[in-house]
């Protein structure tokens, strides 16, 4: 083979693979879909709604409905900070903690405390189910407590508008069309009052209720939190709530030795 000829192939080979890396990088940065000026609006209501609110901690009375019809009512004390940070307490009747469950954006604790229980796992965001009952990860707990409502990653974004009311519904779906998430807000469109979570089957994975919401130095907080999932109910009923609340890092761990 010649030297031009040897030099026409080498040309031709870079320009192809100028060409594939071209492609690749431009089915990679895709743009997201546009949303509309009122499905925006909406989804800025929810993300902005307590943002500023960080670290909190509360008391209150939950009572499990589970599918077993084995009502259980507890108190409870908690204290987080966003993103991934909670500490939850069950409470006897003296006020002292039966069970406690901490979660520090690396590792998951949980300690019985009569009998002497503990475990540890690393998890960035760890499921609560052995604890309420219901399928709920850490981070979501902690937007909930937060008085904010858990978004689902989505492809598309729109909005539905009640003719009756007027009151609008935010409706996330993945890139298929498949819904995740409906987010149904009051009669001022800017109050979300029902949430719906969708499971992969397409059925609602979930159901969550804020009412009773209240001012508490400056944020908006749900004092009576209502989470359905099939025929299992989780009510919360907040009694006490700070905000800006003091959360040192040790808060979010438990040590065998000292439980």
């Amino acid at each position: 083979m010649n030297h031009d000829m040897k030099h026409r192939i080498s040309i031709l080979l870079a320009s192809a693979l100028m060409l594939l890396s071209g492609c690749a990088v431009q089915r990679d940065t895709l743009p997201a879909p546009e949303m509309a000026a009122d499905t925006r609006a909406l989804m800025d209501c929810l993300t902005l709604r307590n943002a500023e609110l960080e670290t909190f901690k509360g008391m209150g009375t939950v009572r499990f409905n589970p599918k077993t019809r084995n009502r259980r009512t507890a108190r409870v004390a908690w204290i987080g900070k966003a993103p991934d940070k909670l500490r939850l307490s069950i409470l006897n009747i003296g006020g002292m903690p039966t069970t406690t469950m901490a979660a520090d954006g690396d590792y998951f604790f949980m300690a019985s405390h009569a009998p002497k229980n503990f475990y540890k796992t690393r998890s960035q965001n760890p499921s609560l189910k052995k604890l309420i009952g219901m399928e709920l990860k850490a981070r979501e707990v902690i937007q909930i407590l937060r008085g904010q409502v858990p978004l689902r990653e989505f492809d598309q974004a729109r909005a539905a508008t009640d003719p009756r009311t007027g009151a609008r519904t935010l409706i996330l779906s993945s890139r298929r069309g498949r819904v995740l998430e409906k987010v149904y807000f009051e009669s001022d469109n800017e109050t979300p009052a029902v949430v719906e979570m969708f499971d992969p089957s397409g059925r609602i994975g979930y159901t969550l209720k804020f009412s009773n919401v209240r001012d508490v130095g400056g944020f908006s907080v749900p004092f009576r939190i209502d989470i359905t999932g099939g025929e299992d109910r989780l009510l919360l009923k907040i009694e006490r709530y700070w905000a800006r609340a003091e959360a040192p890092p040790s808060t979010f761990m438990l040590v065998e030795s000292e439980m």
